[in-house]
């Protein structure tokens, strides 16, 4: 008798056990649902920043360019190449480099660097182009903060676009120097050159030839606080990444 009591016993046991669910498998697949749902979550915001960004970047462009190009003046010249130079070209040369970007998920790595020097080389292009004639044009050079701000831009560019190959082998000179420190610097560099040419651009809002050729009420207020917002939404990559390999120097 007592040995059918244990038995039953047991075999009571065994049946509440296995009614019991395990809870560390139902625990972790709600925790792979949360993650995945996060995931998913910040993928969707990335989308609609990049894209927000996009439609700021194309519209001050087409907005600046319906305006500059009606005539054939030195500064309607220079409006027109330095505009498409670091509005559109130097704004999306960033963007394309930045995980998560819409646009740009489907290349590789290696694909994505590429279609960023293109872009900053031709932006770099329209910039030069675009200061030339103003320069010819003009008696005193470099006496407003446009100006001092765009040439500072500018000579930084110059130099990006002369040693930026050895970004691209980095990796083949870690005996000279750390691949980080190569990067850092260029991303660094290529940052500064950046912010300093929109905040040249958002200057050059401020000139009477914005008011003079829109009558569009506010319009200088209106590009500087739209091209300030283009300028944050294209280092959203950048910035972290540079945070990142100023750290991993000092390690």
């Amino acid at each position: 008798m007592e040995g059918k009591e244990a038995s039953t016993s047991s075999f009571q046991m065994k049946d509440v056990k296995s009614e019991t669910p395990p809870s560390s498998s139902s625990d972790s697949s709600n925790n792979l649902e949360t993650t995945s749902g996060r995931r998913s979550m910040y993928g969707t915001c990335v989308t609609a920043v990049d894209l927000i960004n996009h439609i700021l970047i194309v519209g001050v462009t087409v907005f600046l360019l319906y305006y500059s190009m009606r005539s054939f003046g030195v500064t309607d010249l220079h409006v027109t190449l330095c505009t498409v130079g670091y509005v559109l070209l130097m704004s999306e040369a960033i963007v394309v480099l930045a995980d998560g970007s819409s646009l740009t998920n489907f290349l590789t790595r290696r694909a994505k660097s590429h279609v960023h020097w293109i872009l900053q080389l031709l932006g770099a292009i329209c910039v030069v182009a675009g200061i030339v004639p103003m320069y010819q044009a003009k008696t005193f050079h470099f006496q407003s903060i446009h100006a001092i701000l765009g040439i500072a831009s500018t000579v930084i560019m110059l130099f990006l676009v002369a040693f930026g190959y050895p970004v691209f082998v980095a990796a083949k000179l870690r005996a000279v120097i750390r691949p980080v420190v190569i990067k850092f610097s260029h991303n660094f560099l290529g940052i500064s050159c950046f912010v300093l040419g929109m905040a040249s651009q958002c200057y050059g809002y401020k000139k009477s030839w914005l008011t003079y050729v829109s009558h569009v009420p506010n319009i200088q207020l209106i590009c500087i606080v739209v091209t300030a917002l283009i300028t944050i939404l294209s280092l959203r990559g950048a910035l972290p990444t540079l945070f990142k390999q100023f750290m991993t120097m000092f390690r």
